[in-house]
């Protein structure tokens, strides 16, 4: 495949990382397959969707609105109130939401990241990059998991590399740092903070990944994963032996 021009995103790196094969039906064939029997899968990505528009809408200053009466949303008045208070508006910092960055990994591809919010502002001389994250799964996240998430570590990446160069300022004056916040479960976000250190092993790390896809054929398959994978019937007729799921996670979002 001819990579040039090619953004890799987290889900991108993570569809490789969980299975080359489903790799190649999304991201070489360009086929987009509906998982069949799996209605509440795609029922709790299109609620995670309508929530997250309505932060975007709040956060660049459009009204919102009431649920009322809607009882499969009347949650997100209570989470929108949430969101309010954890994250305060303040008329010296920028808000953005839904923003996009990319970065450039070599001279064919680049590295793109889509945050929820970024909210950048200056203290002390330094450069403060906020990154917020809305999850609204209802399964409870931790720390651990999401310390290791290929999107904290491409996310933070990205806002490390790029912004600093926006603002012209250096890396030395910039403090990045992103925050998970579920109002299902938590008063506060969970926090992840970044440095030069973690960015270098980050990058290494990204990097590795990028060159395993750009010399892969996209002929192998992760049979772990094929129970939870859309194209399970169109790669394997669903013929994957159950035993081999045992013990499986999944390692994409």
């Amino acid at each position: 495949m001819d990579f040039s021009g090619f953004e890799f995103s987290q889900n991108a790196l993570n569809t490789f990382r969980s299975c080359p094969k489903k790799f190649g039906y999304k991201y070489v064939q360009g086929l987009n397959w509906k998982k069949e029997g799996d209605e509440e899968y795609y029922k709790s990505l299109k609620y995670g969707t309508e929530f997250h528009l309505m932060c975007e809408r709040y956060f660049s200053g459009i009204p919102v609105g009431k649920f009322i009466g809607n009882k499969e949303y009347e949650k997100f008045d209570q989470w929108l109130e949430k969101v309010k208070k954890a994250v305060p508006i303040y008329e010296d910092r920028e808000y953005l939401p839904e923003y996009g960055l990319s970065i450039k990994i070599d001279e064919e591809s680049r590295l793109t990241a889509k945050y929820d919010l970024a909210v950048i502002y200056r203290e002390n001389g330094q450069l403060y990059i906020d990154i917020w994250d809305w999850k609204t799964e209802n399964r409870k996240l931790k720390y651990n998991d999401l310390e290791k998430r290929m999107q904290s570590i491409v996310y933070m990446a990205v806002a490390y590399e790029a912004i600093p160069k926006i603002y012209g300022d250096g890396k030395e004056k910039v403090r990045v740092r992103m925050y998970y916040y579920q109002p299902e479960y938590y008063a506060e976000p969970i926090e992840l903070t970044y440095s030069e250190e973690k960015f270098e092993n980050d990058k290494i790390k990204i990097e590795g990944i990028i060159k395993e896809i750009k010399k892969s054929d996209f002929e192998d398959k992760n049979f772990r994963s094929c129970k939870y994978c859309e194209f399970n019937m169109l790669c394997n007729r669903n013929s994957v032996d159950e035993s081999v799921y045992e013990d499986y996670e999944e390692i994409y979002e």
